[in-house]
């Protein structure tokens, strides 16, 4: 028991997931998906139409802000975030090696030889004289940078956007779902 706990705080790719703010707050919005309907069906002092109708919205109302974050909020926001750093950064290696949000990523999650592998394809492909080593690519700027634009786009998308654009989203399924109810008492 204790060493399948062990192997699993120790996977590689559990501590990638545990460095990244995306996964984490996907994590706690799927989460949320199911656990605030899940309360909402479990109340005993609410009417069974009114807690149907509340959980499902609910349902749709975090399944609909998670899409919306994870479609545009992001993508948005962590390329804006790295090409700003990129501008007051002009001179660091980091943005001349990885011209990209994605590409720094991939390096980023590598393992020591194949980060070693990458730096020599880097080199032998490099025509700007740069020498790339592992010690001057300051890959920990580049993804600060991603990092805080995906929190940039967690505090504003989640908390500001998203809900203003499931709101008007949410009433025509909800009205698809429950046709002939009077949920719109509700």
């Amino acid at each position: 028991m204790l060493a399948g706990i062990q192997n699993l705080i120790t996977n590689p790719n559990i501590y990638n997931a545990t460095q990244s703010t995306v996964s984490q707050v996907t994590t706690e919005t799927c989460l949320k998906a199911v656990g605030r309907p899940s309360f909402i069906l479990i109340d005993r002092q609410i009417d069974p139409q009114t807690k149907r109708f509340s959980a499902i919205k609910e349902f749709l109302y975090q399944v609909i802000c998670l899409g919306i974050y994870l479609s545009v909020i992001i993508p948005v926001c962590r390329k804006g975030a790295y090409n700003l750093a990129k501008k007051m950064y002009k001179d660091e290696l980091v943005f001349k090696a990885f011209p990209t949000t994605k590409e720094l990523s991939k390096y980023y999650k590598m393992n020591h030889t194949e980060k070693a592998e990458k730096i020599a394809e880097l080199n032998r492909m490099n025509n700007s004289g740069d020498k790339f080593t592992r010690e001057n690519l300051n890959a920990n700027l580049g993804k600060g940078a991603i990092e805080a634009g995906a929190m940039f786009g967690s505090v504003t998308g989640l908390a500001i956007l998203a809900p203003i654009i499931s709101h008007p989203l949410i009433h025509p399924i909800m009205n698809a779902l429950f046709p002939d109810e009077q949920h719109k008492k509700v």
